[in-house]
């Protein structure tokens, strides 16, 4: 409460600089990052598709419409299930193989490799990735007509049983850089600040209240951040309004107060003390 209460105006930020110890900034640290988190998690539980191609470019190169023809033409997928004649087709690239299993046949030993199964798909990339994906009982290859709508179809495949996967592995990215990009952005200002220690009309006297005062300049930047980006998802515009905005708010505290306490008396909650 202490926090919310300092950081509503640039006097109150500059009063409240000596008002936290460590273990408080740091709590308050990561409330703030939790905060930019919350689009984060919004974005990707919300998510119903994924860019297969991004995580394995090189296994995607091998579905081609010639493929896409030879399935169509040869089998079907009913009910989670691929059926028909031959039980094994290949498609070889310069780079890994396409090709259709339905005889349980050992998989050649290929670094970028699609296999169709009779009741899974086999997906293997050089990056290192490799997935089994069952296929679902409501899907079909009826609206397969050319390489692009199956590498779509197998992407939603995928996204299906890997969306677990997706959500931990992209919001642990993303909460990484948020992360580091706050914390940088808190240690470089404060350090600015506590230069000014060196100016004999500063009352800014130590490191841990050039913090304070930056963390406190961070809050309402970061808590306008997080709503904008549940309204509209951008990570790069996030990361701008708050370190923008915490610029700002710093200069505003610096127009207001020079960086010293003006007033004796500091009024919280209503009373004075």
């Amino acid at each position: 409460m202490s926090y919310f209460w300092g950081m509503c105006s640039p006097k109150r930020m500059f009063a409240s600089r000596a008002s936290f110890g460590w273990g408080k900034l740091v709590f308050i640290f990561v409330f703030l990052t939790a905060c930019l988190l919350i689009p984060v998690s919004l974005h990707f539980v919300k998510q119903e598709s994924f860019d297969l191609e991004s995580l394995m470019p090189n296994m995607m190169k091998q579905v081609d419409d010639a493929f896409v023809s030879d399935v169509r033409a040869s089998y079907q997928l009913q009910n989670g299930t691929l059926s028909g004649e031959p039980s094994e087709t290949k498609m070889e690239t310069g780079s890994g193989l396409a090709m259709v299993n339905l005889g349980n046949f050992e998989l050649p030993d290929v670094k970028n490799l699609l296999v169709l199964g009779k009741n899974s798909m086999e997906l293997r990339d050089s990056s290192g990735y490799a997935f089994t994906v069952k296929y679902t009982s409501d899907t079909s290859l009826a609206g397969i007509t050319n390489a692009e709508d199956m590498q779509t179809w197998i992407s939603r495949q995928w996204f299906v049983q890997n969306k677990a996967f997706v959500f931990l592995t992209m919001s642990a990215m993303l909460g990484s850089v948020l992360l580091a990009s706050s914390l940088m952005l808190i240690l470089f200002a404060a350090l600015f600040i506590w230069f000014t220690k060196r100016n004999q009309m500063s009352e800014i006297r130590s490191y841990k209240e050039a913090v304070s005062l930056t963390l406190l300049a961070l809050g309402l930047p970061t808590l306008f951040a997080s709503v904008m980006g549940i309204i509209y998802f951008d990570v790069t515009v996030m990361m701008a309004i708050q370190s923008l905005g915490m610029v700002l708010m710093i200069a505003f505290t610096f127009i207001k107060t020079r960086f010293r306490q003006t007033d004796n008396i500091l009024e919280l909650g209503g009373r004075t003390g």
